[in-house]
């Protein structure tokens, strides 16, 4: 696993929220920690990658704060949906529909229709990349190299 470069934060995770290495996660506005990162909550907050595996249940029976060790930025083997397209070295990335995991970056469309809310919806897409790919990953990768926080 190539990761290098990575700034490194503790966050506490939501109440129920089982945190698996290479998802990523972002703060949905209502408090009480990290949940799975969505595109539309991507658009508009931090994303960070889990550096590690957690269990919800687990902490609370042992009685230990849910928290999590976080890459804030760098490069990074993200959790990737398979089938969702090639990426070259250098596209951008985007949260996937299958939320904490990426896939490559697919511009909205805002010259297709003057309907205003059809064009605020792509220009939201607009503002979902979460990095850019480091390595080239295959249709069929469920991984992604990739510089994550990347301006």
């Amino acid at each position: 696993m190539k990761e290098s470069g990575l700034v490194v934060e503790s966050f506490t995770m939501k109440a129920s929220t089982d945190c698996t290495k290479g998802f990523l996660y972002c703060d949905d506005g209502s408090g009480g920690g990290l949940v799975l990162a969505t595109a539309a909550l991507a658009a508009i907050n931090k994303v960070v990658m889990a550096l590690e595996s957690k269990v919800y249940a687990t902490d609370v029976i042992n009685n230990v704060a849910h928290t999590l060790a976080c890459v804030v930025k760098g490069n990074v083997v993200a959790a990737k949906v398979s089938g969702s397209g090639l990426a070259y070295v250098n596209s951008k990335i985007m949260i996937s529909a299958t939320a904490g995991q990426v896939t490559k970056f697919v511009a909205g469309d805002t010259t297709g229709t003057a309907n205003q809310s059809t064009i605020n919806a792509a220009a939201l897409v607009n503002l979902e990349v979460v990095g850019f790919a480091s390595k080239l990953s295959a249709d069929a990768d469920v991984t992604q190299e990739m510089w994550l926080g990347a301006p």
